[in-house]
């Protein structure tokens, strides 16, 4: 499923986010919820605003509101958040249903109104009671969550993705795929809105909804040669199971290295996905993989075996096609970024020091170039 906590974009960079998988994504917190820097709250009911559908959601007898839409964050003079306000929304992050009142009294009280440093805490407190809920399969308590950090800050996109996919998953899915409309309609002025987008259409949360055409028309919006980088759980163990047998094991040489019966097993595993388009009609997907996600940061010993990897796919209908993998040393790439003419670049690590590549795409296989420990 794919619900998320928060997703930090992280531009070029391969390895460094963790997730989930309506992407309720626990690890990093920051950017990519559509935001940055300081801002002010966007009132519902106004011009910018966009009701759900559906009355107004009670919880408590207090009434959460209905969702705007999508509303850029607003500078303001920096502040900071106060240990209260602090501790009131420590208890909405662990999903404390009782501590969900109004939500114009939750901005006053905590101080929101003023500081857009609490505003963004509080909104992504709620993002986090809502996974909170939605972990325990209370989803409509989920809803009522993600419902208001969307009413406390309307530029949140982890938590209009996860609303949307709540959504989904309760049957309401026209207003799923309304709120995925509002994805697409910044996806050009926001990386974030994109990146869920491609999440989108492997999100076993949103395929009650995937047929819509409204929907289809939504993730078109995404068109960049390179998205991402983001983490698709679905997506990751089909791209695992598709890998050659010298990704799963390996009968070392060198007897020095500890083997079981002979064998080194791994654990291989996506840390980040990019979508991929060298033209206007041909749709990959590139990841990077490394043999164990528990070595992740890990010194390495001057004897083993590990290894970090990158991978493209191509996208046919629901199904992929692997077209090409290759080991990256001992650990996984350091930075994937678009490239000239449609090319993608990447850089890795090497016991003789950094290295790079470039892939293109000659219209049914993958190219590449790149430099050796011999060329430095």
């Amino acid at each position: 499923m794919a619900l998320m906590r928060s997703y930090a974009l992280l531009a070029l960079f391969a390895a460094s986010a963790s997730t989930i998988g309506c992407d309720k994504l626990k690890a990093a917190r920051g950017g990519a919820d559509g935001g940055a820097g300081d801002a002010s709250i966007a009132a519902p009911g106004t011009a910018a605003a966009a009701a759900d559908a559906g009355a107004a959601i009670a919880t408590g007898g207090k009434l959460v509101g209905d969702v705007p839409g999508w509303a850029a964050d607003k500078p303001t003079a920096a502040c900071a958040v106060s240990p209260a306000a602090k501790a009131r929304i420590a208890l909405l992050a662990k999903g404390d249903a009782a501590s969900l009142v109004e939500v114009a009294k939750l901005v006053t009280e905590t101080g929101a109104d003023a500081c857009f440093a609490t505003r963004k805490a509080l909104a992504q407190g709620l993002n986090d009671g809502g996974f909170d809920r939605y972990s325990k399969k209370k989803l409509d308590e989920a809803l009522r969550f993600w419902k208001a950090a969307l009413t406390v800050r309307p530029s949140m996109i982890i938590a209009r993705y996860n609303y949307a996919c709540a959504l989904a998953l309760v049957g309401r899915g026209p207003e799923a795929v309304a709120q995925i409309g509002e994805l697409a309609a910044v996806a050009s002025e926001e990386p974030a809105a994109q990146n869920f987008l491609e999440k989108a259409k492997s999100d076993d949360d949103l395929k009650s909804v995937r047929s819509d055409p409204a929907f289809q028309a939504s993730l078109r919006a995404s068109s960049g040669v390179l998205v991402g980088p983001r983490k698709e759980p679905e997506t990751a163990a089909k791209v695992i199971a598709l890998l050659p047998e010298e990704y799963r094991k390996v009968k070392p040489s060198n007897d020095a290295i500890p083997t079981v019966n002979g064998w080194v097993t791994y654990k291989p595993a996506v840390q980040s996905f990019w979508t991929w388009r060298p033209d206007g009609k041909t749709e990959l997907l590139i990841a990077t993989l490394i043999d164990d996600p528990a070595k992740a940061g890990k010194p390495k010993g001057d004897m083993n075996v590990d290894y970090g990897a990158i991978a493209i796919l191509e996208r046919r209908g629901s199904g992929l096609v692997l077209r090409l993998v290759r080991k990256t040393g001992e650990s996984p790439p350091t930075a994937v970024a678009a490239g000239k003419n449609g090319s993608v670049t990447f850089a890795y690590e090497m016991p003789c020091g950094g290295l790079t590549g470039t892939f293109t795409w000659n219209g049914s296989s993958v190219d590449v170039k790149e430099k050796r420990c011999q060329d430095l």
